[in-house]
């Protein structure tokens, strides 16, 4: 059975997020819809592989799914994968009490992708626990819910749950980036009213690390329509943020419109690249020419 985080740790989570735990819109679509929502494949074959995990595992009963996802991640396991991930997540640094198994990304995708869609009792589960690769398969899952989704009712709903019940579960940056351009900024990016409320009222002026990189790294989905306000407005704001994870994510999505408008990014850099700090300033000049990374890059911090 999936073991959760100490009580400890989530009363510290709590106590750090300024996310209301109810939203400021209801639900329309309960449990048992998406429950019974199929992933639909063009043409892909089911394999006896995929087949075996569900009958292996028993979704009908939340405990007992719980229970076989769980003894199956740890045959995967792997210590010498575990010891290198849990420095390179910087696990003790950020205190989440986190515990890396050690299983690669993709037998993560190939697990979640044989057992369908599973149901929120099911996901809850799955991102209340200490482990790692629990949580991610948790995320993992509800994406490709909203992506194959194409009921409007439904997306909400899935965007409910995130932020409302899966939230204090997305605490790494792996986490992070695999979720919020793909649920936040795609569930917000035509909805300006919620999108504000979330994105520059809740997200960004969090205490939480998590959620403001959550801010940031959704407006990637709205790169790729060429809408570029979001992103430089929060770029501005996050300016003087204090942690290395954040610099890096800001930099990465400069970066990534940049290379949609190098225009609109020449213009961001020109007005604040002194004030920058250099993590976020490499990372955002990566795809400028070489000429232009060296003026940049001289350009002393006020």
């Amino acid at each position: 059975m999936v073991e959760t985080r100490s009580s400890k740790l989530k009363s510290q989570v709590r106590n750090e997020t300024v996310i209301p735990v109810k939203s400021s819109h209801k639900r329309v679509v309960d449990e048992t819809t998406l429950t019974s929502t199929k992933r639909v494949r063009t043409g892909d074959t089911v394999t006896n592989k995929e087949m075996s995990f569900r009958d292996k595992f028993n979704l009908e009963n939340n405990e007992s799914a719980l229970a076989d996802i769980h003894s199956y991640l740890l045959s995967k396991a792997s210590k010498k994968t575990s010891t290198f991930l849990t420095k390179y997540f910087r696990v003790e640094e950020y205190k989440t009490g986190d515990i890396i198994l050690g299983i690669k990304v993709p037998e993560i995708r190939f697990l979640s992708k044989s057992l369908d869609f599973l149901p929120f009792p099911i996901l809850r589960g799955l991102i209340k626990s200490k482990y790692h690769e629990e949580r991610l398969l948790a995320i993992i899952n509800v994406v490709e819910k909203y992506k194959t989704s194409q009921d409007s009712t439904i997306q909400e709903s899935i965007f409910n749950f995130f932020v409302e019940e899966m939230i204090s579960g997305v605490d790494n940056w792996d986490l992070v980036d695999t979720s919020a351009g793909k649920i936040v900024g795609a569930y917000l990016r035509d909805k300006p009213n919620l999108k504000r409320f979330w994105l520059f009222e809740k997200f960004v002026k969090s205490n939480r690390l998590w959620d403001r990189r959550i801010a940031i790294v959704a407006t990637q989905h709205f790169i790729k329509y060429g809408e570029y306000d979001d992103t430089l407005e929060l770029a501005e704001i996050l300016l003087r943020d204090e942690e290395d994870l954040i610099h890096k994510a800001t930099g990465w999505t400069l970066r990534e419109m940049g290379k949609k408008s190098n225009e609109t990014l020449i213009k961001f850099l020109d007005q604040h690249a002194q004030d920058m700090p250099r993590v976020m300033l490499r990372y955002s000049i990566e795809k400028l020419s070489v000429q232009e990374r060296k003026k940049y890059m001289k350009l002393d911090k006020k």
